[in-house]
């Protein structure tokens, strides 16, 4: 706009000269000086023009800064877009139970609670084709049905729940490696259930979840993945001289199908880890409750996974088992085994709606305050994207070993979970 303006004043500064010098000819002939002025106003006119085209430059670059400003801030936010990935769960939960005690032990007890059973926010970063690194910060309200002990039950602070590296790609070479804090992959905890301790956590994930500083090499073609890891677990043998040493290990092997025409799934595998009793849930127990943190030797455990699903039905079945007597130095706690079955539908009749059937037990998990035999039934509805209210019934009946000698127990619930 303003090399416009320029350029029009001079026009009119150069017709304005040729006029004085067409109407006063005589005049300046007279003086004998025509030819020096008309000399002059080629001077000025030149002078003119190279003073515009000096403000046309500046106003070029002028207008050339922010643009160069704005294209470097798109792409650094561009970049940041596309390597860092934040996602985020938030659940609140609600949960009344009824236990019927054994004789002496109180008759029924009534327990009800609200808790913000789980806020999760993790943090994924692509650093490059090879490397990526993700964190998950995890805070968990275990007040509601799961925490028998009274001594543990207590909020947890927000803390780093995993962190570690992945250094593999997929499109040069199948194998892959894993170093940090995660959960070593020992089964594959299988469920439609509320899987969080302000609810009720399935069976499987009680004995066999564990959470340690590990590292894993693995590798993965055609959907079949194998991998093995290392550990140095928090319980220790009784005769092992305080030795702080890796020692503990295990490994997994699965395939996995999908076929979406046919809308068709199916997961199959197998795990084994060398010392069952660093599990989280039998360490919090044993160290909160009988005062262990030792064993007389270490047990390994062995567990084996199906899932399968088709046009929205599906079904799931998980077992864990140890494979010899875990001995305490309070005694042989038995051979602890548990397993969790799931059959349901998925119907889609406004939002999808998930119905799940369960059936889940254990043998020698007494101790542990797992029950015999376990009933249940489930409703995932989806009521908004991402957001899933989820209620239902399960039916808990106890060995006579129960660690607070619980005959049956009832137990309702309602979640809403939201993920982002």
């Amino acid at each position: 706009m303003y090399s416009k303006i320029l350029k029009g004043l001079l026009l009119g500064l150069c017709i304005a000269a040729v006029a004085m010098i067409s109407w006063a000819p005589n005049s300046l002939a007279g003086e004998g000086n025509l030819d020096q002025q008309v000399q002059e106003l080629i001077e000025q006119n030149q002078a003119l023009t190279d003073r515009l085209m000096q403000v046309e430059h500046q106003l070029s670059g002028m207008k050339a800064a922010p643009e160069t400003e704005h294209a470097g801030a798109k792409s650094v936010l561009g970049h940041i877009e596309d390597s860092i990935h934040i996602h985020g769960l938030l659940e609140v939960g609600a949960a009344y139970h009824s236990t019927d005690m054994n004789d002496g032990y109180g008759g029924y007890q009534h327990d009800s609670d609200i808790s913000m059973t789980t806020v999760e926010l993790g943090i994924e970063a692509e650093i490059n084709d090879w490397v990526n690194a993700e964190m998950v910060l995890l805070y968990e309200d275990p007040s509601g049905a799961i925490q028998i002990y009274d001594d543990i039950k207590d909020e947890t602070d927000f803390e780093v729940d995993e962190a570690f590296i992945t250094i593999g790609n997929a499109e040069e070479t199948p194998a892959f490696l894993k170093a940090g804090k995660m959960y070593v992959p020992f089964g594959a905890l299988l469920t439609h259930f509320p899987d969080d301790p302000g609810i009720d956590s399935p069976l499987t994930l009680l004995l066999g979840e564990t959470n340690e500083k590990a590292l894993l090499i693995g590798a993965e073609y055609a959907g079949f993945t194998v991998c093995g890891y290392v550990f140095n677990g928090d319980v220790e043998e009784a005769d092992g001289d305080g030795d702080n040493v890796i020692e503990s290990y295990g490994f997994d092997a699965n395939y996995a199908f999908e076929d979406e025409t046919q809308d068709m799934d199916l997961l199959v595998g197998g795990s084994y880890i060398s010392n069952i009793a660093d599990s989280d849930w039998i360490e919090e127990v044993g160290e909160h409750y009988y005062g262990v943190d030792e064993v007389e030797d270490y047990v390994g455990a062995a567990a084996a996974y199906l899932h399968f699903g088709i046009v929205g039905f599906f079904f799931d079945a998980e077992y864990m088992a140890s494979t010899d007597h875990l001995d305490t130095i309070l005694g042989d706690a038995g051979k602890p085994t548990v397993w969790n079955i799931e059959a349901g539908y998925n119907y889609n009749w406004w939002r999808n709606l998930e119905i799940a059937l369960q059936y889940a037990g254990s043998d020698d998990c007494g101790f542990l305050g797992l029950p015999r035999d376990r009933y249940g039934i489930n409703f995932n509805q989806e009521i908004f994207d991402n957001t899933v209210v989820s209620v239902g019934y399960l039916y808990d009946e106890y060995d006579g070993d129960d660690a607070l000698d619980r005959n049956t127990r009832d137990l309702v619930f309602g979640q809403l979970a939201v993920e982002f």
